[in-house]
């Protein structure tokens, strides 16, 4: 494992941060608050600590291993570091929280965002917005570190589509449909009537697949369905492959269609739309407006909401399930994704033919116009067991401590698939709860692998030291 490497690189991720938290100082300056010192403080520890790092370490080129790490550390160290900025309108626990709640692009928030200072809630947006855009980049960083082309489960999360050798030339393309989408975003949300302070920051959190809001009541503030209707636009937008993306900037319409990822979102949006609308019928004002909303806020892993009071315990689990599956590979969104639960059912069917067929008869298993072969489909399947094993001990965990089991695995299933919807009133959680779901989120939002490679060498070292 080459840690040199791994801390030189994490040197330039919290020069980047040191940058990024100097910009809600200015909006701090543009509203005349007086919010200077915790950003000033937050991004001079980062600065600091980055410089360090890139003094004391050489930067090489990083193994699979090495960038899989990268990627859970950052996440954990930028959490920790963001958190700073919040240390003035929370408690120590509750900042850290809403700090990996943004920087995993999840939504759940322990503040009333009504109360706090545009430039705090800028920065909660800017965080999901980064750590959205960190996430793609480390996709790709994963998807070109050497070996790479060896490792079947992120051969099938990236769908063998092909990434450019220069890491930077890929950087720069996820940045530039990221902002192309933000300002697009932004423009709409004025469009349809959404103040300007509004639009940057529900513009920012929508195409993340985050979901933080300005307002308490969320989306449900502004009673517009045209409002709703661009902010699950965007969502679609980010839970959709970056891979697919770059197609359609090429006018490439045809390979979303023919997707099986694609079919696969749209079969599960109309279903789970159409039974959880149905399930409201007798207890909400607007069941298909509201069904229909929650339903692609859970398939795309977003936290807006219209408010969920009314919604029945069955109305919660087709949401669950929603919340499970996910989007596409190589997306902002979270859950087992469309690939996996693809290659899963599409598994059912060739097991019942290689049962039938004779033992020496050869039966390919194909999904999306690609062979998966034995060893893939074992490891997709022994993710997705892991996942929903995990989804299972936090569920009972939150049970235990009196919360109803709906609503436990509701509000872990929204964790660990990074959505941020509640039936839970997350400021009144007790500590525990509130670490077991910052747990589920960071696992869920860098698909549990990396966070695994980071824990078992760091008790290896231990172990052998």
């Amino acid at each position: 494992m080459n840690w040199k490497s791994v801390f030189s690189y994490l040197g330039f991720i919290l020069i980047f941060l040191a940058v990024a938290m100097l910009l809600p100082a200015i909006v701090s300056l543009v509203y005349d608050e007086n919010v200077f010192i915790p950003f000033f403080l937050g991004a001079f520890v980062s600065f600091l600590c980055g410089v360090i790092l890139i003094k004391k370490f050489r930067r090489e080129n990083l193994t699979l291993g090495s960038a899989m790490i990268l990627a859970g550390l950052a996440f954990i160290v930028v959490s920790l570091l963001g958190s700073i900025a919040y240390l003035d309108h929370m408690q120590p626990l509750d900042a850290v929280f809403e700090s990996v709640s943004g920087f995993t692009a999840t939504g759940f928030t322990t503040a009333s965002p009504e109360s706090l200072p545009h430039s705090i809630l800028f920065w909660r947006s800017l965080t999901q917005w980064l750590g959205g855009a960190g996430m793609l980049l480390a996709i790709i960083l994963l998807l070109s570190s050497p070996g790479m082309s060896a490792y079947y489960m992120y051969k099938a999360e990236a769908k063998m589509h092909r990434i450019e050798t220069n890491v930077l030339l890929g950087v720069k393309k996820v940045f530039m449909i990221y902002g192309i989408y933000t300002c697009l975003g932004i423009l709409l949300f004025v469009l349809v009537g959404m103040p300007v302070f509004d639009s940057v920051n529900h513009a920012m959190t929508a195409i993340s697949n985050g979901g933080f809001s300005v307002r308490n009541q969320s989306l449900g503030y502004y009673a517009s369905p045209s409002i709703e209707l661009v902010a699950i636009v965007l969502s679609i937008l980010g839970a959709t492959s970056i891979f697919m993306h770059k197609k359609l900037f090429k006018k490439d319409f045809s390979s979303y269609i023919r997707s099986s990822e694609t079919q696969l979102f749209w079969l599960f949006a109309v279903v789970f739309a159409s039974l959880v609308s149905f399930s409201l019928l007798a207890t909400v004002g607007e069941p298909l407006r509201s069904g229909v909303f929650h339903t692609l806020a859970s398939l795309t892993s977003t936290s807006f909401t219209t408010g969920l009071t009314g919604y029945t315990d069955i109305a919660k689990v087709l949401l669950v399930m929603a919340m499970v599956i996910g989007g596409f590979a190589g997306s902002l969104a979270g859950g087992l994704k469309l690939v996996r639960v693809g290659v899963l059912g599409k598994a059912m069917t060739w097991i019942s033919k290689k049962i039938f067929y004779p033992s020496s008869a050869v039966v390919p298993f194909k999904f999306n116009g690609r062979t998966i072969d034995d060893q893939e489909l074992t490891v997709i399947s022994l993710f997705s067991f892991t996942y929903i094993f995990l989804l299972i001990v936090s569920s009972l965990a939150l049970s235990f401590m009196g919360y109803a089991t709906t609503d436990a695995f509701f509000v872990s299933a929204s964790a660990e698939g990074t959505v941020g919807l509640s039936t839970i009133n997350i400021a009144a959680m007790n500590p525990v709860g509130k670490i077991i779901l910052m747990a589920g989120m960071l696992l869920g939002r860098l698909e549990i692998l990396p966070f695994f490679v980071l824990f078992f060498v760091i008790y290896s070292r231990i172990k052998y030291k």
